[in-house]
């Protein structure tokens, strides 16, 4: 992983941080499209992804290095953000699926192409419930 180290001469905040890291990723000829992929803040004690219980100064590194992170850019020794390139994920097209919610509130996921009638989730043979383990596939 190519690692950059920005030096401020002023404290900043997060969003000013994700704002220069973002424009160093944007300029890095390796990557077509940046992506932020997992991020540390050392001043609030904050990462992303957020695990409880999980080691604040490493999950954040070992997450990004794991799911193809190919750039870290640390800001002024507190904040550090790791990019992937976002561009072999583009466009696969519209979606076969769709979220559709009954006049109870519940919602589903559906076919599309095997909806009858219109698009209600009546149908059972192209809708499935969305619990909380199906809701965390869309």
């Amino acid at each position: 992983m190519k690692h950059i180290s920005i030096e401020t001469l002023d404290t900043i905040d997060y969003q000013a941080a994700r704002a220069i890291a973002a424009r160093f990723a944007s300029q890095d000829a390796e990557m077509e499209e940046p992506v932020l992929l997992a991020w540390h803040e050392r001043p609030h004690g904050r990462m992303s992804p957020g695990i409880a219980g999980a080691d604040l100064d490493s999950h954040w590194r070992d997450y990004g290095e794991a799911h193809g992170g190919c750039l870290e850019v640390s800001i002024g020794g507190a904040y550090d953000f790791i990019f992937t390139d976002g561009a072999p994920f583009g466009d696969y097209g519209p979606s076969p699926y769709v979220n559709l919610t009954d006049a109870r509130g519940n919602q589903y996921l559906c076919h599309a192409g095997s909806l009858r009638g219109g698009k209600t989730p009546d149908d059972e043979a192209a809708c499935q419930p969305l619990d909380e383990y199906t809701s965390k596939m869309t």
